[in-house]
């Protein structure tokens, strides 16, 4: 007897576990569409597609619609569709949110526990009003300390692929800063430069900045976020040529505190006057023409976000580089 009530018991178990669902709310912003409609829905494997048997609504008018359906457990896709089938979107394919099986490529989502699913607009797999780009960002290598015999400088990085000469840079006006607009998406990549086909490339100082290392590879990264033109830097440096390397500012005797800083910044041992500029680990001027006139300089770094930067520091016919991070 007391097998048959454990055995009973467990495939109770086992019905009760497939049976559980879960809430899960779907929400479409609709103010980008073009499209003539009446009512969105939501259709997918989850009802078998069916058109009109699963309308959003748009209680408060501001143009977002949503649904919430009870689901079980598992992977599910899905599409936004209006008026039973009248119009339906159109997703790109091998985007984050899809997934493409022969010619139909739906929205697709793993089903564990209640969730509201992020906004999204009509075909996307973003909400409205995200740029994800591409943007123009302008790359600028300082070639003038290069000792090699070189033709053309290159970009190489994540965004292509590290293909050697199909990103040849410029320089019209010869005065050896070479530069180079690349429409990215947004994101972080990675980079370097190079020359003639990777005949030669900078060689990067692993824990600078600007830089990244990961499985014996130091490359520069960047993050784009929009339209950017990145400083001049020179070859192999995260600074612009003249401002002398992190690794061998110690020979200049300054010191930055605290570091991690979080509001105030400050340069002790400065003697005489100079001038400081912050940059952040893209080489983007953060902070520019600090005056220093004193033994212990404090800087307001408040309205600086959150990560690493590089103080560049010009003084006494000397140069220093310190690296600090902020933290909040």
């Amino acid at each position: 007897m007391k097998q048959i009530f454990t055995s009973i018991l467990f495939f109770t178990t086992i019905i009760t576990a497939y049976s559980q669902t879960y809430n899960i709310t779907f929400q479409l912003n609709t103010n980008d569409m073009t499209e003539t409609f009446s009512i969105p829905e939501i259709n997918g494997t989850f009802n078998n597609w069916c058109g009109a048997c699963a309308p959003l609504a748009d209680e408060d008018g501001d143009g977002i619609y949503s649904i919430t359906i009870p689901l079980s457990a598992g992977l599910i896709e899905y599409k936004f569709a209006a008026d039973n089938w009248a119009i339906q979107e159109t997703l790109p394919t091998g985007s984050s949110c899809t997934l493409t099986t022969g010619q139909f490529t739906n929205r697709v989502y793993e089903v564990s526990q209640d969730a509201t699913l992020p906004i999204v607009c009509w075909g996307s797999c973003d909400n409205c009003g995200i740029n994800n780009g591409p943007f123009n960002v302008t790359f600028k290598v300082d070639m003038s300390g290069v000792t090699e015999n070189y033709t053309i400088p290159e970009v190489n990085g994540t965004f292509n692929n590290w293909c050697g000469g199909c990103a040849p840079m410029s320089d019209t006006d010869g005065d050896d800063i070479w530069e180079l607009t690349i429409a990215l998406p947004a994101g972080n990549h990675e980079y370097k430069f190079a020359y003639d086909s990777w005949a030669g490339q900078e060689i990067l100082t692993p824990g600078a900045p600007c830089t990244i290392t990961a499985d014996a590879f130091t490359n520069r990264f960047l993050e784009v976020s929009g339209p950017s033109e990145l400083p001049s830097v020179c070859w192999g440096q995260c600074a612009p040529c003249g401002i002398i390397s992190v690794e061998n500012s110690n020979e200049v005797e300054v010191s930055i505190f605290p570091n991690p800083a979080s509001d105030i910044l400050t340069i002790s041992g400065m003697t005489g006057s100079g001038f400081a500029r912050i940059i952040d680990m893209t080489g983007k001027e953060v902070i520019n023409a600090i005056q220093l006139n004193s033994n212990s300089q404090r800087i307001n770094i408040s309205q600086i976000p959150a990560g690493n930067y590089m103080l560049l520091i010009n003084g006494n016919n000397a140069q220093s580089a310190r690296r600090f991070c902020i933290l909040r």
